[in-house]
């Protein structure tokens, strides 16, 4: 029998089923944790837990505009947010220019991450504006599609494609920075945004424990 789909678990949800909504919520809890591990390492598991109760809160509100991972996702920016402003002094925190390293200098790049290339990715990605970080984790490790990311982020689809490529060109350049030398070539740093989300996975399942 074909598993239910993430609707069909949804509306099952609504009408009284919790254990409908723990399978709908276990099938997106690494994806969550994913999401909060390099943008707030030290308070993830609270904003994962926080994810999830405001999800709860809101699942009447989904009408189905978009995928329910969308919807998800921007349950969980909307946490990430508020938590970035809270410990913002002024309380303004700006996604399209803020980094979750001026706020945040927490890292968990060490336990992240096996390699030294790839810690140091990890930390480049934690320079860059939010949206960009968010736009390239979403790409890369989540597989949403520039599509949803749109959606998500409320851009225009060829407007994220665009920000894709300018946002691994900035990530590179943080590296040669971090690294005292530039990557050895243009898509060293994209392969190993691929790898890190196997290293990711890992991790996550590693944290259940």
């Amino acid at each position: 029998m074909a598993a239910a789909t993430d609707a069909e678990l949804l509306d099952r949800w609504r009408g009284g089923d919790m254990q409908a909504g723990d399978t709908l919520a276990g099938r997106y809890f690494m994806a969550i944790r994913s999401y909060f591990l390099n943008k707030a390492p030290a308070e993830h598991e609270d904003l994962v837990q926080e994810t999830f109760m405001r999800l709860s809160s809101k699942r009447d509100s989904y009408r189905g505009a978009s995928s329910f991972r969308v919807f998800l996702f921007g349950v969980a920016r909307m946490i990430l947010l508020e938590h970035l402003r809270a410990k913002q002094r002024a309380g303004r925190f700006d996604p399209m220019e803020h980094s979750v390293a001026d706020v945040d200098g927490g890292r968990m790049s060490s336990l992240m991450a096996k390699g030294e290339s790839h810690r140091m990715v990890l930390d480049a990605l934690r320079e860059l504006p939010l949206a960009d970080q968010e736009l390239l984790e979403l790409y890369f490790w989540q597989k949403l599609t520039a599509g949803e990311i749109a959606e998500l982020q409320g851009l225009p689809e060829p407007t994220v494609r665009s920000r894709v490529r300018s946002a691994l060109k900035r990530v590179n350049g943080f590296y040669a920075k971090l690294a005292s030398s530039p990557p050895r070539e243009p898509v060293t740093v994209e392969g190993w945004l691929g790898e890190l989300r196997d290293e990711l996975e890992n991790l996550s399942l590693a944290l259940q424990v």
